[in-house]
């Protein structure tokens, strides 16, 4: 719900994000290259880690922000983008898993086709929670204004005395004028 929050001007915390992961991963490697640490996951080298999972974040996120963007393009191209989105994302996730899962036990066949399988499933993962992030605070406006409808429209009508309606109003307006202020 935080992400989609819009800021002033429509600038939207979300998009904002993805864009400053998609610019800035490509130089993860730069911090570690005045003095190389020891690696982590088999690489010798904490600057080749990081340099390893740049590119896949970059691709992750540019698969989101193409996916963001597919909303406001012309209805003849969504699906386009659509499979464009999803062609990063999946590219992305399986150099990503990997970066994670080296080959030990299996056949070179058995690990990519694991890798691939994997990478399929961050995919659809990665579509719902995009759609979720996206949809989450639209639905839960829909929802308080159905119930701010319920509460001023219809409980004094039905379900408060016509000597307390008064009352009923005054209290309901000042709650309302207190949640404006915040």
């Amino acid at each position: 719900m935080g992400f989609q929050t819009t800021w002033s001007k429509g600038i939207n915390f979300y998009l904002i994000f993805l864009c400053v992961v998609a610019v800035l991963s490509p130089f993860l490697h730069v911090l570690y290259l005045t003095e190389d640490k020891e690696g982590i996951f088999g690489f010798a080298y904490m600057s080749s880690f990081m340099f390893s999972i740049s590119l896949p974040l970059m691709a992750i996120s540019s698969g989101l922000i193409i996916k963001f963007a597919k909303n406001i393009i012309v209805e003849d191209f969504k699906k386009t983008f659509e499979y464009i989105s999803n062609t990063f994302l999946l590219i992305g996730f399986f150099f990503m898993v990997y970066t994670f899962a080296p080959m030990y036990d299996f056949s070179i066949y058995t690990y990519y086709a694991i890798i691939l399988t994997i990478a399929v499933i961050l995919t659809l993962i990665a579509n719902l929670a995009h759609k979720a992030i996206l949809t989450t605070e639209e639905r839960l406006k829909n929802i308080i204004s159905k119930l701010f409808d319920f509460i001023i429209l219809e409980t004094p009508r039905k379900h408060v005395s016509e000597e307390k309606q008064i009352d009923y109003v005054i209290s309901y307006e000042k709650i309302i004028n207190e949640i404006g202020e915040e």
